[in-house]
């Protein structure tokens, strides 16, 4: 995450494996003790949400204004989307400026009037989102005092937000929009990267990613395919993170662990291919290489989730074939004996394993198209043992 002196940051995590960590790192080590830790499972809770609106070591209360009798258990534990709505409303009075401005406010649309005008509305029946599509009007000279990453070439007066596709807004991801409409973007709010989609409140569009966490910015990212700070995350990998213990074999990784050690090595791979796009193959290669080291084969084996293919695939744009060639033999080595299990399955088997065996299938050919960059020393073999696992479960397709 930013540095102490940028404001404060607030992180939004989901699991044990992702809040435990940060929470022993402050209560034990002393560390980014001006960082506050939110858990979004947690913050569906009014003693929890009481918990982030008090200060907490070094840093000061989450920018949540609502009075506990509007988040107590039982009240806006889910409020429903209604879209179309706010546009009734409008036309309806259209012709009496003066109470619209009353019932909806200056900007109907505007993020912090939906929830003072509807959401915390004392009549049930108002307490509603009344559009799926809301915004943020944007302090431009605050986002350049953030130190965030501009992540376009100028930035917008609104930060849209969509709650298409969403039948109901659920507490936790209210108080992501609460403190969202009132941290002004001085105080920098970050989402682990760990947190699954369905948890933050449709705001994917607005991330650019700095490391292990996303920051929330008022860019919609996708359109400018802007969407990873380089520099920033760069300087965190190979001079902030610190590794310890995967490398030692005497140490006993389990199902859990292992996936976050993947999801280190894909952190890694992320940035090395986004140096490469950039045409900075020197750091590129010094990000792989340090891939090599602090999450190493020999305990982390390569596999294709675990961003091994996207590795290989900058070794060989950098030249190192022997590099690439081993790690690509050992994914397509992997996929293969999955698939070699699945054909000893029944018929019947096969078809309720269809999906994994799509998905093997998908990442040897994956593994084969970075192969055929350097010309690799099994290719010919693995694209044989390719076209035979096809022709085997193509009725599944």
């Amino acid at each position: 995450m930013s540095l102490p002196e940028s404001g404060h940051p607030i992180i939004f995590t989901n699991g044990d494996n992702d809040t435990f960590p940060l929470w022993y790192c402050q209560e034990t080590e002393g560390f980014r003790t001006d960082a506050r830790v939110c858990n979004l499972s947690y913050l569906q809770t009014d003693w929890y949400i009481d918990q982030m609106k008090r200060p907490a070591y070094d840093s000061p209360s989450v920018p949540i204004s609502w009075k506990r009798i509007d988040y107590v258990s039982g009240t806006r534990e889910g409020i429903p989307v209604r879209p179309g709505l706010l546009e009734q409303v409008l036309d309806y009075y259209k012709d009496d400026p003066e109470m619209l401005r009353a019932l909806v406010g200056d900007n109907p649309y505007e993020l912090s009037n939906v929830i003072k005008h509807w959401i915390l509305s004392d009549d049930p029946d108002m307490q509603v989102f009344p559009t799926d599509s809301m915004v943020i009007t944007v302090d431009k000279e605050a986002v350049r005092r953030s130190g965030m990453m501009m992540a376009g070439d100028s930035i917008p007066d609104v930060m849209p937000i969509s709650l298409k596709g969403k039948r109901a807004v659920y507490k936790s991801e209210m108080m992501i929009y609460e403190m969202l409409a009132r941290c002004n973007w001085e105080r920098p709010i970050f989402v682990a990267l760990t947190v699954g989609s369905d948890n933050y409140g449709n705001l994917g569009r607005n991330f650019v990613q700095e490391g292990l966490a996303n920051r929330i910015t008022p860019w919609d990212t996708e359109q400018t395919g802007r969407d990873i700070d380089v520099d920033r995350m760069y300087d965190n990998l190979m001079h902030k993170f610190r590794f310890g213990g995967i490398d030692n074999p005497d140490i006993y990784l389990d199902e859990t662990v292992m996936r976050m050690c993947w999801t280190h090595r894909r952190l890694f791979a992320t940035l090395a291919e986004a140096l490469v796009e950039r045409g900075d193959t020197v750091r590129a290669l010094e990000v792989v290489r340090r891939a090599e080291e602090a999450v190493p084969a020999a305990t982390v084996p390569h596999n294709y989730n675990s961003g091994s293919i996207e590795l290989a695939r900058v070794w060989a744009l950098a030249g190192e074939a022997e590099t690439a060639d081993r790690i690509c033999c050992a994914v397509a080595t992997s996929c293969a004996e999955y698939l070699e299990w699945y054909a000893h399955m029944s018929p019947h088997m096969q078809k309720l394993s269809s999906r994994d065996i799509m998905v093997s299938i998908y990442y040897f050919d994956r593994v084969l198209d970075v192969m055929m960059i350097y010309g690799g020393s099994r290719l010919n073999a693995f694209d044989e043992k390719l076209s035979y696992y096809n022709r085997l479960f193509q009725t599944l397709y």
